[in-house]
């Protein structure tokens, strides 16, 4: 009677200690609410290549047809192609920030509560939260660096070190 129902299936470039993935991720349901699901403690991706990004990494990149990797490793999830990133449920309310990881620095609109302070924009409602028109910019010099734009990244606000609000012009 009724029919599969059709998980989309998304491009993405995942950002990892001493690692970028690129893959096909198809979540269990919406892309975000899926990420903040506590229930999986891992992400299945398909058609992985994963690289190491150190310069002097000792090992290659590997293709894998699946691999399951830790959520709580993924720093940030970005989604590669604007029209599957366009269907998305963000957050209405956007602010431009900086944020820093341990290995990068990352620029875009954070889709957060209105309400939320610029000092507090996180809570512990969720682990993902959404940057819209992102700019990754690696810290160091890498072997593979990761997309520079991209149209929608999920970040991992626990590996988040710290951030700011962007005023564009008044650096």
């Amino acid at each position: 009677m009724f029919g599969e129902l059709a998980l989309p299936v998304f491009k993405v470039e995942m950002l990892l200690p001493g690692y970028v993935a690129r893959a096909d991720f198809q979540p269990k349901g919406d892309l975000l609410i899926f990420l903040n699901d506590q229930r999986y403690s891992v992400v299945r991706c398909d058609n992985v290549e994963l690289f190491p990004v150190m310069s002097d990494g000792q090992v290659r990149g590997m293709k894998q047809p699946m691999m399951a990797l830790g959520k709580r490793h993924l720093s940030g999830i970005a989604v590669l192609e604007a029209e599957r990133a366009a269907g998305l449920q963000l957050l209405a309310a956007k602010r431009p920030f900086v944020l820093y990881t341990d290995a990068y620095a990352i620029q875009g609109n954070l889709h957060v509560n209105a309400d939320a302070r610029d000092d507090d924009v996180f809570d512990g409602t969720r682990t993902f939260y959404a940057m819209s028109d992102a700019a990754i910019y690696p810290l160091r010099t890498l072997r593979k660096a990761p997309t520079r734009k991209v149209p929608v990244l999920a970040i991992n606000q626990h590996l988040v070190i710290a951030y700011h609000p962007h005023h564009p012009g008044g650096e």
